[in-house]
């Protein structure tokens, strides 16, 4: 069997069980959030791009308002992102190395979760390597098509995740390393794919436009961009920490040795035809990983924020496989990191056995919520309650996408607004009105200006491994 026959048949079985898995999984409430985007269409959203509200959309048209349509095109997406990581590997080096680096991307418990929760991270990757796989050509072509392509994927990747802008950065930086490369910079072929990149955010820029420019003031207060910068190792340390479980210890120390080899070669060695490959992708893990980086001395993060540095980097691993293949001692520590880190991805798709805490249980983040939105629903009949409210968008979109009918929950308001629901209609108050509202905190003043009487129901208690671990209250609002 060759290595591409091997590689499809791979990517063909993996893809299958997939989406056997996505139905097994309850929704997260992230994907729920998106979902709730996907009901309401926009140009662009509070916090990212439209891409995840179209994607969703497409996927929910096509098989319904459940799990399989709304992780559809995640499954989808990981499998050409897996096809892009072969091509591009392909390209640059030999259809082993590229067989090697989707086994490799196979075990990554990151992407592993990744490539079956909708969320705006299979978008990312897979507009992210393909639009590498996309300038990889096209330096190499006269046409202007493969440009303005390459302009599009990177376009399209910004609609999903902004970060996904920094690949024009690490384009140009290449073009201006490798000497035989910079003329590319003198005819007007990048140039034009930075005008297609740019119309193709033209949504963002839209609806920003619109309301304020609130993704930027967002990203900003998200960003702590607003405070003086301050460094700290505690937090760098974490960011690092993080980095080692999502993508498994042992290989994460192999993937940041070759980057710090290969980076390091880039001084000693002169950049040609045979070693500009290894720099282009080295270029594409440092412009996202280096951006967290830097990023995590001043703020904490989330563990999944460069996980798209990482895809190039994976192909940079494979390519050296001779070299550390050579020596018995890294023999051993290849098959102990392939080994932790497909046992950890193992361990993610089914934790039963270990009976985590819920803190510690990958599943924990997703079980619980149906519980609640049953009881929920069983209330809203027996008090006749025509509208559903939650103090926290994340509770009012999870427990509305459980609810048999998807009823739209409403969310107390934000000034100035702190998610997507603050962009959309407030809950109705006109009497006569009967709500029922889901909170977190034993409190009713929240909205007691907008209802005549308030009256606490009961305590929604959901417990995991037999300890308590989700906890609402649930008072009826009526306005008389």
């Amino acid at each position: 069997m060759s290595p591409t026959v091997a590689v499809l048949a791979v990517i063909s079985a993996v893809t299958v069980l997939r989406f056997f898995f996505c139905t097994w999984l309850p929704i997260l409430p992230d994907e729920a959030y998106y979902f709730q985007w996907s009901r309401h269409l926009d140009a662009s959203y509070f916090s990212k791009g439209p891409g995840v509200a179209y994607t969703i959309a497409a996927g929910t048209a096509l098989w319904g308002d459940n799990n399989f349509g709304v992780r559809f095109f995640a499954v989808v997406l990981s499998a050409g992102t897996a096809w892009q990581i072969f091509s591009l590997a392909r390209r640059w080096y030999d259809e082993t190395t590229a067989l090697i680096a989707v086994l490799i991307a196979g075990v990554v418990p990151l992407y592993a979760v990744g490539a079956v929760v909708m969320t705006i991270d299979p978008l990312s990757a897979f507009f992210w390597i393909w639009a590498a796989n996309l300038f990889s050509r096209a330096i190499d072509s006269d046409r202007l098509f493969p440009w303005l392509l390459t302009g599009f994927a990177v376009g399209c990747g910004f609609l999903a995740k902004y970060l996904n802008a920094l690949e024009l950065l690490a384009f140009l930086v290449f073009l201006l390393l490798v000497p035989h490369r910079r003329q590319l910079l003198l005819k007007p072929h990048f140039w034009l794919m930075l005008v297609m990149a740019l119309l193709c955010t033209t949504p963002v820029w839209w609806w920003n436009y619109e309301h304020g420019w609130a993704s930027a003031v967002q990203l900003g207060n998200r960003g702590h961009l607003n405070e003086p910068f301050h460094l700290s190792l505690s937090n760098f340390l974490g960011f690092l920490g993080l980095q080692a479980l999502v993508i498994s210890p042992l290989l994460f120390l192999a993937l940041l040795a070759i980057a710090v080899q290969l980076f390091a070669n880039q001084f000693v060695k002169r950049i040609d035809r045979k070693r500009e490959g290894t720099l282009l992708l080295l270029l594409l893990f440092l412009s996202v990983f280096l951006f967290y980086a830097i990023l995590a001395c001043h703020m904490k993060g989330e563990p999944n924020w460069p996980a798209i540095s990482y895809l190039s980097l994976i192909i940079l691993l494979a390519g050296q496989r001779k070299s550390i293949l050579a020596r018995r001692d890294s023999c051993f520590f290849v098959a102990a990191a392939f080994l932790m880190a497909w046992l950890q991805t193992l361990v993610l798709h089914n934790p039963e056995p270990l009976h985590l805490p819920q803190k510690m249980d990958p599943l924990g983040r997703a079980v619980g919520w149906s519980e609640i939105a049953a009881h929920l629903n069983d209330l809203r009949r027996e008090q006749h309650a025509d509208v559903l409210i939650a103090d926290a968008y994340k509770e009012a979109s999870v427990f509305s996408f459980h609810l048999p009918d998807k009823a739209f929950i409403y969310t107390l308001r934000h000034v100035p607004p702190a998610n997507q629901y603050d962009f959309w209609p407030s809950y109705p108050t006109a009497a006569p009105h009967r709500a029922l509202w889901i909170t977190g905190e034993d409190s009713s003043k929240a909205l007691s200006k907008d209802f005549n009487t308030i009256t606490f129901l009961e305590r929604v208690v959901v417990s995991f491994h037999g300890r308590s671990f989700r906890e609402y209250s649930i008072y009826l609002c009526e306005n008389k």
